[in-house]
């Protein structure tokens, strides 16, 4: 993925802000206010339950912008973001982003945006059902994507694990899997992709 820098010119005029592994950023039911972008690092988005663990909704990286439904809607943060591990975001009040937005004309470009990620949630939803090894390499090939590089650098195996749907016993042997075939190395919590066209192949063998 390149990232737009249309962009830019709206998030310069905001600070920046560093969150520590594990820090909340956003909190489901909080007031609006601010529109952040993620410049570094890796966001984990849910949806909490009071009596269970959390729902996973997605992972957002560079490029990906967050709060921005709750400042087109002027409703409450809709769900819960964390940072997975350092992560550095710019960061805009939502009035001053939504005057932007509109004098830019980059309304269709957030549009876009939005559905791509929403693809992007499908996808590893999907994958689920597919089995540890096909769902594992539709998930790298994505955040690579995100990336916007072959190394993915600062995503935990268990957070893996989680946004998969698997155990991190499951997720282990599945890596292990793709070492073997030589189209990954890993040295936690960073993975190389070494055969983007093997990962492919694994990922949508069972597509059909």
């Amino acid at each position: 993925m390149v990232v737009d820098r249309r962009w830019d010119s709206i998030f310069r005029s905001g600070k920046t802000a560093s969150y520590p592994k594990g820090q909340p950023m956003i909190l489901k039911g909080a007031p609006g206010g601010s529109v952040l972008r993620v410049v570094k690092g890796w966001a984990l988005v849910t949806e909490p339950h009071p009596d269970g663990e959390p729902t996973f909704l997605e992972i957002r990286g560079r490029g990906q912008l967050i709060g921005d439904a709750s400042a087109f809607s002027g409703e409450a943060r809709n769900a819960n973001v964390e940072a997975i591990c350092h992560t550095i975001v710019q960061v805009v009040e939502s009035g001053r982003f939504l005057a932007d937005v509109e004098r830019s004309d980059l309304m269709k470009d957030l549009l876009v945006h939005a559905q791509e990620l929403h693809r992007q949630a499908n996808v590893r939803v999907g994958a689920r059902g597919l089995g540890a090894l096909s769902s594992l390499s539709r998930l790298l090939l994505d955040l690579a994507r995100t990336a916007g590089e072959p190394l993915i650098s600062g995503i935990p195996q268990k957070t893996l694990a989680f946004a998969l749907g698997v155990t991190p016993r499951t997720l282990s042997k599945a890596v292990s899997a793709l070492e073997r075939r030589d189209a990954i190395s890993v040295r936690w919590p960073a993975i190389r992709i070494r055969d983007e066209r093997a990962l492919r192949q694994l990922a949508w063998q069972h597509a059909e």
